[in-house]
């Protein structure tokens, strides 16, 4: 049997850091789902780039830098009163480079305000760049789309008032 000549290493060396690249972004993107989840704006915060992030979180607003989003994150949703579920999913990653790429996720999305009786579901889809830095992949920009929204709101005698059905 012939050895593997050095073009076919480097093309499988290649290949096995896209793989690694691959799901280092998807844990990336997990992480800061079930951060959100679990109200860790720390966590949250490591998840995108020191410098430059770029966050457009649609009903929460544009946000120049990680320390702006996570401050609004924070107010609204690391409160005992509200009860959050971020299901990512149908994630299409592209390695652009060796130190970029891009990403597609849809994202249902379920929150209960118990202090309200609200609970509120969107769904839509997010479109983030990645970028590596010092040895690991940050979020440098995401953005955020609705594609639809039911919001409930649940009176005293358990009768349910719809408040939205829509985009």
């Amino acid at each position: 049997m012939d050895a593997m000549n050095r073009t076919d290493v480097a093309e499988l060396e290649r290949r096995l850091q896209r793989l690694e690249d691959v799901e280092e972004i998807r844990r990336l993107k997990y992480r800061y789902l079930r951060a959100c989840d679990r109200k860790q704006p720390d966590v949250v915060r490591d998840c995108f780039i020191p410098d430059g992030a770029y966050i457009d979180a649609a009903n929460m607003g544009v946000h120049e830098g990680r320390d702006s989003f996570v401050s609004i994150f924070t107010e609204i949703g690391c409160r005992d009163d509200v009860i959050d579920m971020h299901h990512g999913q149908n994630g299409v990653i592209d390695i652009l480079g060796e130190n970029e790429a891009h990403a597609s996720w849809d994202l249902f999305f379920h929150t209960t305000h118990l202090a309200t009786r609200m609970t509120v579901q969107v769904a839509g889809y997010y479109e983030d760049d990645y970028v590596r830095r010092d040895g690991r992949w940050w979020i440098s920009k995401s953005v955020f789309r609705v594609a639809s929204t039911f919001m409930l709101e649940v009176k005293e005698d358990g009768e349910l008032k719809n408040l939205l059905l829509g985009r």
